[in-house]
């Protein structure tokens, strides 16, 4: 405790907002048209980082804007499919290289299309291009359990590079495929909603042979250029889960081809703290986390609870997320409590990951402590001071 003590006193608690690094890039054009294959464009002069990819300047908004949130209930499973999709993309579309732009291509018309059921069967009024199978009307509960919507979403992200008279072309195109993990349907109006779960096995069958189809239509549209495809499927979480679903594999289709060769495995994960299943598979961050939340509840009587949030890349912790809910009851209270979190990441959290701690009150966020990894001291800011 003297150790601690020793670390509030000398603290001094940063409360200026930590400015981002930008890096100068190169003004490419100056002017737009409104053809999206061959566009002048405005390229932003700096960039936060090498590892974000740089938008052009003029914002285009996806041609199938909101769709997901119509599709996919949990809205940690929605930025994760998002982000996710970005953070593999870099693989086959180096930041360095590549401006990124929404989805040009698939509209919500055609989006809405290809996520119904097939009408294969008489009378089940699906779609000629549903991809989910196909269902009759009237079916009971045993087919509706056996021909479960799999799909829920098809998320397209575009790639441009610029030429020297500031043209940007379409030069690369990801889609990710987001399959359902648990099957909700009802049997009726009005009835109980019931649930089917699917296995990882057969949502990943699923997901390749519509990730097929969804391949092959693009390469039959003649809008759209004949580009490299990174193609990623997603498996989504159950409903009210708080933890969001991953990515299971990806593949990429080279510009003069149309059928998906192999499939590289994605193999990470998201991990709730406190949770039986941290506890089990990762014992070593688990008593961390526990500790951690025994320590904030001897320290602070107006402490709720301690949440974490884990991502694995391959068994290996690449991030941690930390919520500290408190009741407010004053700002020297949460001055205090921050010193004495800080202090705790000081002394027992390794660096090997990076790491945020958001402690927050129904007022809204009180303070953060954030640490990138190999990072000695993290950077701390109060909010309101």
């Amino acid at each position: 405790m003297k150790r601690i003590a020793l670390f509030m006193l000398s603290l001094v608690v940063i409360i200026t907002g930590c400015a981002p690094v930008y890096e100068k890039n190169e003004q490419v054009g100056m002017e737009t048209n409104d053809n999206s294959q061959n566009d002048k464009a405005i390229v932003p002069k700096y960039n936060i980082s090498d590892e974000y990819y740089r938008p052009l300047e003029e914002y285009k908004p996806s041609k199938s804007r909101g769709v997901i949130t119509n599709q996919i209930g949990n809205r940690l499973d929605i930025k994760e499919m998002e982000e996710g999709l970005r953070r593999h993309s870099k693989d086959a579309f180096d930041p360095k290289d590549y401006f990124f732009q929404e989805g040009q291509y698939i509209t919500e018309d055609m989006l809405y299309d290809w996520l119904d059921r097939s009408n294969n069967k008489n009378g089940n009024g699906g779609t000629e291009n549903g991809l989910n199978p196909s269902l009759q009307d009237g079916a009971g509960e045993k087919e509706m359990r056996e021909n479960p919507k799999y799909l829920s979403h098809i998320l397209e992200q575009d790639y441009l590079k610029a030429s020297k008279d500031g043209e940007v072309q379409l030069k690369g195109m990801s889609i990710g495929i987001a399959m359902k993990s648990q099957y909700r349907f009802q049997t009726d109006f009005g009835e109980p909603y019931r649930y089917e779960d699917i296995s990882k096995e057969e949502m990943l069958q699923q997901g390749q042979k519509m990730a097929q189809t969804v391949v092959d239509r693009i390469r039959e549209d003649e809008a759209i250029p004949n580009v490299p495809i990174m193609v990623a499927i997603y498996r989504e979480e159950e409903l009210g889960a708080m933890t969001p679903g991953n990515y299971v594999a990806k593949t990429t289709v080279k510009a003069d081809k149309v059928k998906i060769g192999e499939w590289d495995r994605i193999d990470e994960d998201y991990i709730l703290f406190p949770s039986k299943e941290a506890e089990d598979e990762y014992p070593e961050e688990a008593s961390l986390m526990n500790n951690l939340q025994n320590d904030v509840a001897k320290y602070f009587p107006n402490y709720i609870g301690v949440v974490g949030k884990g991502f694995y890349i391959e068994d290996d912790l690449q991030q941690l997320s930390i919520t500290i809910p408190i009741e407010f009851k004053g700002q020297t209270e949460v001055i205090g409590l921050t010193q004495y979190v800080y202090s705790i990441i000081l002394e027992n959290f390794p660096n090997y990951f990076d790491l945020e701690v958001n402690i927050e009150s129904h007022n809204g966020q009180e303070a953060l402590i954030s640490r990138e990894a190999d990072e000695e001291e993290p950077f701390v800011h109060i909010y309101g001071q």
